[in-house]
């Protein structure tokens, strides 16, 4: 077999195997439960606690805790809705929070993060962010 041939082939087998794992899903099942830590722009640290369908977010800065109800809806989707907590600063925006379902599709899985975007679903309207969810605290 001729040298061109044989590396065209190659080639060609090498970007077929590349493509089948293009596209792939991430396997999101060592995120269902768990410590995960999130930054907010002002650079305050948000410890996510998930188990058994229940998330707990703490301020580690504030201590404010806030509580919602995981409803896993695929593999690498799901809902979140408030049940408690800190997180509403008035009765009107606790109503919002009430009435409001966030949506979390995750995207990619890294050895210590996770990239996703989440949907707000709100009686006022729905607004869409990516954001990355830390595995291991960055100080």
């Amino acid at each position: 077999m001729p040298r061109s041939v044989f590396i065209f082939s190659s080639l060609i087998c090498m970007a077929i195997i590349a493509s089948s794992f293009y596209g792939m899903a991430p396997d999101c099942s060592t995120l269902k439960v768990g410590k995960f830590h999130s930054y907010t722009k002002r650079g305050d640290h948000i410890q996510i606690t998930r188990i058994d369908g229940i998330q707990q977010d703490v301020n580690t800065r504030t201590k404010d805790t806030t509580y919602w109800k995981i409803d896993w809806l695929g593999n690498c989707r799901f809902a979140a809705t408030y049940l408690s907590g800190a997180g509403p600063k008035d009765d009107a925006e606790k109503r919002l929070y009430q009435n409001s379902v966030l949506y979390f599709d995750i995207k990619e899985v890294a050895d210590d993060y996770y990239v996703g975007t989440t949907t707000v679903k709100a009686p006022n309207g729905n607004s869409v962010f990516t954001d990355t969810t830390w595995l291991v605290h960055r100080p």
